[in-house]
């Protein structure tokens, strides 16, 4: 850019400016620069005037402007601060001199990177305009940086994206930042920049067919519900932002990330965003957790905005949620450049010569204490809001009821003078403003943590999750595939092999997050596994693994059941189960078909109820008695096998099992050998897995 482009832009966007005093300040950088070259090989002036036009983005005050043409004047030439005071001005020569400063302070490997960056953010606190000539300054470095030698390339794109993308990110100035990203982006990582170019390149026809299709919809759909709207359009994801995803999904394929570009929706000052939200949730399938009021409750960096992501705005073309954006013409401007979009800055001259900073203070400090009682008592927002920007036009009367609601809820009346005195230098708001956007960076400077961005959660219990065909499944937060799986079917559930996201396998006991497509391997003969009953965390799943496991184990539990039963039965000397279960026959008053008796073994084998519940029913009053151990050692072979009734009878060969060695009280169980011999098990032997079913017989030890 040469000056006369330069000129002309300033007269036509920024016809309030004296281009005259423009005019002064770049002949005195021209001749100062006078005989420089950069590395490209160009005048040296061509840099300070193509940051200015960089700069002019952000609606700069006159003395910023100067200040940018002049930037690098007393770093780089004779020229000295007080000769640029004594013709611009005292304001002009400070931003000169803070530019200057922040230019010292440069990202190197052996830097401690903290410290740097809380130098860069108490410099930036000084005055905001500086920081705004740095960036520009920085970006246009970035736009040349093919001609600086290789071996400087690497450290200032790194200064570049650790320092000034996330600075201009924290101040909300998004369309510096992603520019400045990409080409830091181009120059850390060639290969991976030039891939993903190609990539984005093929896919972009494609892209854009589908966004023009989606803001075409949108559109046409407020129209049609009657919303007014200023302008709907489309935003490609810019390269870094689209590679970190990437990197996030751990994924190679473009393919994999769905929000390519998002859909802007931009309504004018006086127009309703909920209402347009309202219209759109209504036609299309709304990702609940995707959903992000920023309008209510704005980023630390003042951005404000309504964020939805939908289903179904692709109609036949595409089948990707889509996101789309919701903001006012203010909301807007202040998303493109931050707080460089406030009055205060781009009223900078006046505020600097006029401003009263100590009342400036104590009134601010006041609109926080309001906005903290508007926090406790939202209904009197309104009336309240008025009195604040509003005073002139309020009723005496009405003024004075405002002030002392206030006073009700806790302000006092310094405070209400404050704020009386501060209208008659300052436009009051209520909004952020610069002064506190700035007093969030000290803090930064003195926390290095970040503070997180503030978000609605509509469903704080709830996630929403997608199936290969896009279908939405709601779930509890923390669920995992498994849940997922029986979500889907019982028998997808029972059957499930392995489980993928967003087209990556994962382990069963993934958390998953809101807004990922799901996916569920199944084959014929797959079974639960009982871990599965620590990682499900729907009661639903659990008890479909619960019922599985009960059906197949059915047979195991009665038999457990059993000997716990007998086990307690012969702690009270009591006559042991037979066959048909027939001491349980008439259980609890109750008259019992098999089926029913097994049921109440089967209850004791899942610990739903005890052996001994059982018994106490069966023996009201009857108080437990203890065979006597020493008695039951001093039994001899004989009269141990002496003492077994096999089905009720005591004259049957019996031999005792070597391997499980019976003893009373423990519960028993026959077994008719090939040598039509009867050998005996405890119910709780290994061995007795391995033998014949048909061949067990029922045996108990007589009583005493």
């Amino acid at each position: 850019m040469d000056y006369a482009v330069l000129r002309a832009d300033v007269l036509d966007s920024r016809p309030d400016l004296d281009v005259g005093e423009l005019d002064k300040a770049y002949e005195f950088a021209k001749k100062a620069h006078e005989g420089q070259e950069r590395f490209s090989g160009e005048d040296y002036i061509m840099h300070p005037v193509a940051a200015a036009g960089i700069l002019l983005r952000l609606n700069p005050d006159l003395a910023t402007l100067q200040a940018c043409l002049m930037h690098d004047v007393t770093e780089d030439t004779e020229r000295t601060l007080a000769d640029i005071e004594k013709a611009f001005g005292a304001e002009v020569a400070k931003l000169v001199q803070g530019a200057e400063k922040l230019s010292l302070v440069k990202l190197k490997e052996d830097d401690a990177r903290a410290e740097k960056w809380k130098d860069m953010f108490l410099a930036m606190s000084k005055d905001i305009r500086i920081v705004f000539i740095k960036l520009a300054d920085r970006l246009h470095n970035m736009q040349t940086l093919e001609h600086v030698p290789v071996h400087k390339r690497e450290r200032i794109a790194r200064e570049s994206l650790e320092v000034h993308a996330a600075i201009a990110s924290r101040l909300g100035i998004y369309n510096l930042k992603s520019e400045i990203e990409d080409l830091c982006f181009m120059h850390l990582y060639p290969a991976e920049y030039e891939e993903l170019s190609e990539k984005l390149a093929k896919a972009r026809t494609r892209s854009a067919e589908c966004m023009i299709f989606a803001t075409s919809q949108v559109e046409q759909l407020l129209m049609r519900e009657g919303v007014k709207v200023k302008k709907v359009n489309g935003r490609m994801k810019h390269l870094w932002s689209l590679w970190q995803k990437m990197k996030r999904y751990e994924t190679d394929e473009l393919s994999d990330i769905y929000d390519i570009f998002a859909v802007r929706v931009i309504l004018p000052e006086d127009g309703d965003i909920y209402s347009a939200l309202g219209v759109v949730h209504n036609e299309y399938i709304p990702l609940q957790d995707r959903f992000k009021d920023y309008a209510a409750v704005p980023k630390p960096n003042g951005y404000r905005s309504l964020h939805t992501t939908v289903i179904g705005l692709g109609g036949e073309l595409y089948e990707e949620p889509t996101e789309i954006q919701i903001r006012t013409e203010q909301m807007h401007n202040e998303a493109e450049i931050g707080i460089a979009s406030h009055w205060g800055y781009k009223l900078g001259s006046k505020v600097g010569k006029n401003l009263n900073r100590e009342r400036h203070f104590k009134l601010h400090a006041a609109l926080q204490k309001v906005n903290a009682i508007l926090e406790r008592q939202p209904d009197i927002e309104g009336v309240v809001r008025d009195w604040v920007e509003d005073y002139q036009r309020m009723h005496p009367g009405d003024r004075s009821k405002v002030e002392k609601l206030l006073v009700e809820y806790g302000m006092d009346e310094t405070d209400l003078k404050n704020i009386k005195k501060g209208r008659s230098q300052e436009q009051l708001s209520l909004k952020p403003n610069i002064d506190q956007q700035l007093a969030w960076l000290r803090g930064i400077a003195e926390d290095e943590k970040p503070q997180a961005e503030a978000e609605i959660d509509l469903y704080p219990d709830k996630i929403f999750v997608l199936t290969p065909s896009r279908d939405v499944v709601e779930l509890p937060r923390g669920a995992t595939p498994i849940d997922f799986a029986y979500a889907i079917h019982t028998d997808v559930g029972h059957k499930m092999m392995h489980a993928k996201v967003n087209g990556r396998i994962v382990p069963l006991d993934y958390e998953l997050r809101n807004g990922e497509i799901v996916e569920v391997g199944t084959r014929r003969h797959a079974r639960p596994n009982r871990y599965w009953l620590s990682v499900a965390k729907t009661s639903s799943a659990r008890s479909k693994i619960k019922n599985w496991f009960n059906k197949q184990d059915y047979e195991g539990n009665v038999a457990a059941g059993r000997e716990m039963l007998n086990k307690q039965l012969s702690v009270m000397r009591k006559v042991l189960l037979d066959e048909r279960l027939t001491l349980l026959k008439d259980y609890a008053g109750k008259s019992r078909n098999y089926q029913e008796r097994e049921q109440l073994l089967e209850s004791i084998g899942l610990g739903v109820m005890t052996a001994a519940q059982v018994v106490r029913t069966l023996f009201p009053g009857e108080t437990t008695q203890s065979v006597d151990r020493k008695e039951v050692q001093s039994l001899s072979y004989t009269e141990l096998t002496e003492r077994i009734l096999v089905t009720g009878e005591d004259d049957l060969p019996v031999v005792l099992s070597s391997c499980c060695k019976p003893k009373p009280p423990s519960a028993v169980i026959g077994y008719v050998t090939r040598g039509r011999s009867i050998r005996v098990h405890r119910q709780s032997c290994r061995e007795l897995a391995g033998l014949e079913g048909e061949r067990f017989v029922s045996a108990h030890w007589k009583e005493s």
